[in-house]
Formats: C-alpha cells, sequence, structure tokens
C-alpha cells in the first residue's frame, strides 16, 4: 500500500524531521511511502541526507519549496519559540500535489510513529476536511470564540492530521485558511491550529487519543472513551507526540524521551545535539514530572478521602500564600462547589 504522507521543516528542525521520518519507515516497511516535504530554502546538503534515509527503506521524497511571500500577511507569537513560519506551509497542499493524491497524513516534526498507521488512509472521511485527536483547548472563551466554536465545541490538535485532499479542493479551505489567518492578524493563539480549527469545526473526524500520545499525561479524560480506548493510550499508543514546550531534545529529561533519541540515532543523522531549555520553562517541566510520577505511582494507592483532604490543604496554602482579592475567593468557592457536587 502506498501512504503519502507530508511535513514542514527548515535547516534547524532537520534532526527532528528525520528522527520523525525514521519512525515511519521503520514501523511501516511493508507498506512504500511518498514524503511531500514542505520547506523554504532547506540546502542541499540536509536534502541529501534526508533522500539518504528514505533510500534506506526504498522510500521517496518529494520536495516543495514554498513561496514565504504568500505569507507575508501571517505572523507568529513571539511566546511561541518551536514555531516557524513553516507552520502555515500545510495550507498550500491543495495547489502543490498531485491532483491523484486524495488524502495525505500531516505529521508535525514533533511526532514519533511508534506502530503501522496504513489504517487511517482506509477512513470515510466523505464529509470531513480532517482526521485527528481532541486538542484540550480551548481553555478560554477568547481562545473558542476565535476559532468559532459554540460552549459544546470541541477542538483538535494539528500536530497529527489526515488530510482529505478532496474536500480542500472542493470547498476552496486554502484560500478561506489563508484569509482567515490574515485578518485574525496577531489575535490567534494557537497559529495555524486555529485556523484549522475554525475552517473545519463540525466538520472533523475525532480519532482514538493513541494516534495522539502526549508525554506526561496518564490518560485522556474523556467520557466517549471505551475502556480499551484507555488501555491502547497507555499502553499501546500509535503515535507520540511531544506536544507544546516540553520536547525530547531538550537538555532536561521527560519521561518518554528514549524514543525520540532511539530514532535521531537509526536515522543516521550525524552528531544530534541537545538544545537548551529556555529559563522559563525549566521549572514548569520539572512541576509536570514531579506531578506525572505522583499520578502515576502513588496516586493510585492513596485512598479517596486522604485525597481530598489533601487537596484542601493544598488548595488552602495556595489561596493564602497568593494575593488574597475577591477574585481569588470567589474563584476557591466554586471549585470547592464543583468539587463537593460534581465527580469531577
Amino acid at each position: 500500500m502506498q501512504l503519502d504522507i507530508t511535513c514542514s521543516t527548515d535547516d534547524n528542525y532537520v534532526q527532528h524531521c528525520m528522527a520523525m521520518l525514521c519512525s515511519v519507515f521503520e514501523n511501516n516497511r511493508t507498506h512504500s511511502i511518498k514524503v511531500h516535504l514542505l520547506h523554504h530554502g532547506l540546502s542541499l546538503e540536509k536534502q541529501k541526507m534526508m533522500e539518504q534515509l528514505a533510500g534506506r527503506y526504498n522510500n521517496q521524497i518529494i520536495y516543495y519549496d514554498v513561496d514565504i511571500d504568500k505569507l507575508s500577511c501571517v505572523s507568529i507569537a513571539d511566546n511561541h519559540p518551536n514555531l516557524s513560519i513553516a507552520t502555515y506551509f500545510r495550507f498550500f497542499l491543495p495547489s502543490l500535489l498531485e491532483e491523484d493524491i486524495k488524502r495525505v497524513l500531516y505529521l508535525d516534526c514533533d511526532v514519533i510513529v511508534l506502530k503501522d498507521i496504513s489504517e487511517l488512509f482506509n477512513l470515510d472521511m466523505e464529509e470531513y476536511g480532517v482526521a485527528a485527536v481532541k486538542d484540550a483547548t480551548p481553555g478560554t472563551n477568547a481562545h473558542r470564540m476565535v476559532m468559532g466554536l459554540d460552549l459544546g465545541g470541541s477542538a483538535f490538535c494539528a500536530g497529527v492530521l489526515m488530510i482529505n485532499i478532496d474536500y480542500w479542493r472542493k470547498y476552496d479551505c486554502q484560500m478561506h485558511m489563508l484569509d482567515f489567518a490574515s485578518k485574525m492578524g496577531g489575535h490567534l493563539f494557537m497559529e495555524d491550529q486555529d485556523v484549522l480549527n475554525h475552517e473545519f469545526r463540525g466538520h472533523w473526524f475525532q480519532l482514538p487519543y493513541k494516534y495522539g500520545y502526549a508525554p506526561m499525561s496518564i490518560a485522556s479524560l474523556d467520557k466517549s472513551q471505551k475502556m480499551a480506548d484507555i488501555i491502547e493510550y497507555v499502553c499501546e499508543p500509535s503515535i507520540i507526540h511531544y506536544a507544546t514546550h516540553v520536547k525530547p531534545w531538550l537538555d532536561i529529561r521527560i519521561p518518554d524521551d528514549e524514543y525520540y533519541w532511539k530514532y535521531v540515532k537509526l536515522s543516521g543523522y550525524p552528531n544530534p545535539v541537545e538544545t537548551r531549555c529556555l529559563d522559563r520553562y525549566r521549572n514548569p517541566i520539572r512541576v509536570t514530572k514531579v506531578r506525572y510520577y505522583l499520578n502515576l505511582y502513588i496516586h493510585p494507592f492513596i485512598p479517596d478521602t486522604i485525597e481530598i483532604l489533601l487537596r484542601d490543604i493544598f488548595d488552602l496554602l495556595v489561596l493564602f500564600t497568593s494575593v488574597f482579592n475577591k477574585r481569588k475567593f470567589r474563584e476557591y468557592r466554586i471549585k470547592r462547589w464543583l468539587r463537593k457536587y460534581t465527580h469531577q
């Protein structure tokens, strides 16, 4: 079976892109894979390096040099250091790819594939523009409004997308998304992900969470899941997505980062290096690690009554060590009420 894969990179991200592609090739050896790589000014040296990787598995890479002048109207927020303008390149897929390509799997470079992904190409997506994993956002009403969602609307994560190119062409999604990105300017919260969610609200197919396993999370709290879904997510994920600022190539260890380093080494990328973690992220990552290990090894064995007591004590400490004002006190009362009268 031929699998059409697409991704975006520049010279700075080739190390991570090669790790991702190597994981795809290694775990999908029974398929013929064609990679449609979107870039701007990728050096010939890096291109040759990636072609050698694909050649080892008898796969193919096709390069598309995107005209970034067409993206002069969009921008990347300063507080998103892991993003570049390349994240918008996928908007041009309908006009870049050959007409006979009906669907293509987009993968971020911070993804590692662990299983055969061919079943994604067999989804019935006639009425859907994309298939994706449900995201935790929006976290605020302002973000919800940007994506055009109602109160019960859900957003998807754009790091792993099965794209229905026929749908994009039929409804001129490329033009719509570029226009919306231009109009929103600096008001987007998550750049291209917001644009994609706005375009495909109500027309996206929800994938199981195993296609977007997030390190340092036990399981996604979604009541639509079956127990089998949760077990697959925790024990046998198909795709790891090192989302947000928690990256495996930073100089601070995180759970499940060994998969990234395994495929970097296997890819043949010369002298892979760690990246220094920004100071503002270092302590939050450490705190998240502690919470993860407590949830994994301690939480299951603590009686409910003790857990409730400990949470209340922690809440009180947070409340009285912060600046005491009416808003914080009201928030505290709301959380107490929710905890008492709901099962959350």
